[in-house]
């Protein structure tokens, strides 16, 4: 991003060179133009630069050069900052120094490894309260709705949830502002926020976040109008991950970012949903006092999501090694890189989730409508979150590294 680019011409004495404003490259968008405005005298010169991807990612580095006699030996130090070891890692001095500088830059980003981590989460969460409601409980809930006790007590959970998820999500985005301002260190905030893509893509999210906690707490109180508002905030945040990570700042934005919003989408839809029915479903069908038993109600959710279950496992699979063909080529950067290797985990981990999800479907479902189908579902679906919370844990480290060159 040019807003957030910096560069400093340095003397062998120390002083600064001028240089003129810095523009884009017509040509090429990945290069950075500066017209020097005086003639540089014989002697070495020292260029330092930083810059931030339009993912957020930062990197820095310098340039030893001489001017008018013969050449020196010219030194060319690159490195990312807030992300591990970049690709085709050597074991030469300035690596391991590089190593050690990334390593602690990646102890000291726990805090934001947990806050990428409970917004993806809250993400899910958010979505999944929106997919039950419209997807599951408007479809199995019998006419007319508003005398419906189990209806109303399993829409007014979803929309607490909703509301949760909102706030906690509200908190990890801010925190993420501040991730970025240390990355951009030196630019100040108006400049990230209004013109670069990332801070533009956070004052979206975060209105988006503000917006939805207020339309859940109205579902909450029965206000049908509020449930619309928050499907479209759903919407919106669905995209928020690819707007401001590695889809947007990919040479195959055009594809990589529709790809990654319906990977969101179809995880969150997956995933979130069946959080909600087992926190906020199982919950309302105990409470109802309905005549139908327990594992009725249960069986009639179930029955409902399966299938919607499968084509969003289906969607995140194929979306998920899409994304990988497009970020890691060649393929052997998937064992020589941090990226790479961080990508197989998270790929071991879906196809778990995905074998999970088919054993609930296959051996789970159909033993529901009693008291122990409802026990047995818990079990299942309780493993099956486990996994989708590895996943995501995975999922909020590989967001911080940086693509593969």
């Amino acid at each position: 991003m040019l807003a957030a680019t910096r560069i400093l011409l340095l003397s062998s004495k120390g002083d600064t060179i001028q240089i003129d404003s810095l523009r884009r490259d017509p040509k090429n968008s990945h290069i950075v133009l500066a017209a020097i405005r005086s003639t540089l005298a014989s002697g070495p010169y020292d260029l330092q630069w930083r810059t931030v991807a339009s993912d957020g990612h930062g990197a820095d580095g310098r340039i030893a050069f001489t001017v008018g006699s013969t050449p020196a030996d010219t030194v060319t130090e690159h490195r990312s900052v807030g992300s591990a070891v970049s690709s085709d890692e050597t074991d030469s001095e300035p690596h391991r120094g590089k190593r050690i500088d990334q390593a602690v830059q990646i102890a000291l980003g726990a805090p934001m490894w947990l806050a990428r981590w409970a917004a993806f989460v809250s993400l899910f969460l958010l979505i999944g309260a929106v997919a039950f409601k419209y997807l599951i409980l408007q479809r199995t809930s019998p006419a007319p709705r508003e005398s419906d006790v189990f209806y109303q007590i399993a829409s007014s959970g979803a929309a607490t949830a909703g509301m949760f998820s909102a706030i906690v999500l509200v908190v990890a985005t801010v925190m993420k502002l501040y991730g970025e301002t240390e990355v951009m260190r030196g630019v100040s905030l108006a400049t990230i926020l209004a013109e670069t893509g990332w801070g533009q893509a956070w004052l979206l999210q975060m209105i988006a976040c503000v917006v939805a906690v207020g339309a859940f707490a109205a579902a909450h109180r029965k206000n049908n109008f509020a449930w619309p508002v928050a499907v479209a905030c759903a919407f919106i945040l669905s995209a928020t991950p690819a707007i401001t990570g590695h889809a947007i700042s990919s040479d195959e934005a055009v594809i990589a970012v529709p790809v990654d919003i319906a990977h969101v989408l179809a995880g969150s839809i997956w995933l979130g949903t069946l959080a909600i029915i087992l926190i906020v479903g199982i919950g309302g069908a105990v409470k109802a006092p309905d005549t139908d038993s327990v594992g009725e109600k249960i069986a009639t959710l179930v029955n409902a999501f399966s299938p919607i279950a499968l084509v969003c496992g289906a969607i995140v699979v194929a979306s998920g090694v899409a994304t990988s063909l497009m970020h890691i080529s060649p393929l052997s950067r998937l064992w020589r890189t941090t990226y790479g290797m961080t990508l197989v985990v998270k790929l071991a981990l879906v196809s778990l989730l995905f074998t999970l999800g088919a054993w609930n479907w296959r051996r789970v479902r159909p033993n529901l409508g009693g008291d122990e189908g409802v026990q047995a579902l818990r079990f299942s679906a309780k493993l099956e979150l486990t996994a989708s919370v590895l996943v995501l844990a995975v999922t909020a480290f590989l967001v911080a590294l940086p693509l593969p060159d």
